[in-house]
């Protein structure tokens, strides 16, 4: 698995671990943050380069992708660093300040790597990588409790939070899917894809090792059942393995514990329902339903399961007059529960190869969870909407600083000064518009 992948894997993952929302552009101001400057400034000044998939895996050769490599990823990383940069109180948070650490550190290697040099570079940036998005999500937690303490609105908060690491993390899998594919054609011809890929022998994949890892944490494991539906024509396509590995494993988990803990909890005897995972294929995309019997979501908590500062695992509160996530728990994370970041990563996997994931819940019965995926095509990545941060930063400078000189060219009667002012304030307004649009 890729380094993307692997922040999830099977044993190692903590937790069952769209563009910006109006909350995230309301309800905070900048943050002091760490200025940027040199190359760093001009690189994250410049806009990231979309590609369509088709366009990445058609690359044959690592020659071809490292030019491209070395041209796209400092100004992916110098974004990324200025999207962090405007977090505010970014100076107190330790794990997001050693993310941000990790990509300058990669910003410059990758700048200064000779072109020998280059593979290695690559693999000590996917290294560092690996516990990216558990950093990340914790970070922001322990960020969300600083908010609350100081009095912010817990919806605005869990809004900017969602809203915040949805860009972050969207960002980070199209940077993972080149720097995987430009590793993996040094062992296939075809890099990271199988162009034949058969979505049921991944699914069984993946339920063998969530089944075998079930078996250390539960007394009762239901098997799982696997059925295809279609044309046997149309059941091997282009597919990314990998990214259907991780998403169907994550549901599984989610699965998995949901019925060993019901079943557990009911006192029956034999083993618990199956689990069951239909697969339908055309030429063009899959279709997947993961369905269990495993009491369902209520439906105060369903709103919350594609947030960061949520875990599907048992023992979150929810305050029945609000609504309100009241303890996220206080378990130790294990593969089956923990920092909430497998359904919402899961779901922008999904998004980025141009599908969907959608979860249908129904208390005291189960869930059903649908997954779209389409198959390597002309589209391009889903890359979040680009916002030229240094350039929000400095418009706010500017505009607080036309509306200071506009009031004291007001008081000193110079009217004509005042107006321009105004005028100056009111352009700056206008693009920051939008820039934030």
């Amino acid at each position: 698995l890729d380094a993307s992948v692997s922040d999830g894997s099977l044993r190692n993952s903590l937790g069952s671990l769209g563009s910006l929302g109006s909350a995230e552009r309301t309800a905070f101001l900048p943050g002091r943050g760490i200025a940027l400057s040199g190359d760093l400034a001009d690189f994250a000044g410049r806009k990231p380069t979309p590609l369509s998939l088709t366009e990445i895996l058609g690359m044959k050769t690592p020659e071809r992708l490292q030019s491209i490599l070395q041209e796209e990823l400092p100004v992916r990383l110098a974004n990324r660093i200025a999207h962090l940069d405007m977090l505010p109180d970014l100076e107190d948070m330790s794990d997001i300040l050693s993310v941000r650490g990790d990509f300058s550190t990669a910003f410059q290697e990758v700048r200064q790597a000779k072109p020998q040099d280059f593979k290695d570079v690559i693999r000590r940036f996917k290294k560092r990588n690996e516990d990216h998005a558990l950093r990340l999500t914790r970070g922001m937690q322990a960020w969300s409790e600083l908010q609350r303490t100081k009095g912010e609105p817990y919806e605005e908060t869990r809004a900017f939070v969602d809203s915040f690491l949805n860009r972050l993390f969207l960002s980070r899998i199209g940077m993972e899917t080149l720097t995987s594919q430009y590793l993996a054609l040094s062992k296939c011809p075809d890099g990271m894809v199988d162009v034949t890929c058969d979505p049921c022998k991944v699914c069984a994949s993946a339920a063998k090792q969530v089944t075998e890892l079930a078996g250390e944490y539960f007394a009762s494991v239901p098997r799982v059942e696997i059925s295809f539906h279609g044309s046997e024509k149309a059941r091997k396509l282009p597919l990314i393995p990998h990214y259907l590995f991780y998403i169907v494993a994550e549901l599984l988990k989610n699965s998995f514990r949901a019925v060993a803990e019901t079943h557990l909890a009911s006192g029956a005897e034999g083993s618990p329902e199956p689990l069951q995972i239909r697969v339908a294929c055309d030429e063009a995309q899959v279709a997947l339903l993961v369905m269990d019997r495993g009491g369902g979501i209520p439906f105060e908590r369903q709103p919350h399961v594609w947030s960061y500062v949520y875990s599907t695992a048992r023992g979150n509160q929810i305050c029945q007059e609000t609504g309100h996530m009241l303890d996220e728990g206080t378990a130790a994370p294990t593969p089956f529960s923990g920092y909430g970041v497998g359904l919402p990563l899961s779901r922008l996997y999904a998004e980025y190869l141009g599908g969907s994931l959608h979860l249908m819940s129904m208390p005291n019965f189960g869930t059903h969870a649908y997954l779209f995926l389409q198959q390597s095509s002309d589209r391009e990545e889903a890359l979040p909407n680009y916002v030229n941060w240094l350039r929000k930063r400095k418009l706010r400078e500017e505009i607080q600083h036309y509306e200071s000189s506009e009031k004291i060219a007001a008081a000193s009667r110079d009217y004509a000064e005042a107006l321009r002012f105004k005028a100056l304030s009111a352009e700056a307004q206008v693009e920051l518009s939008k820039l934030e649009a």
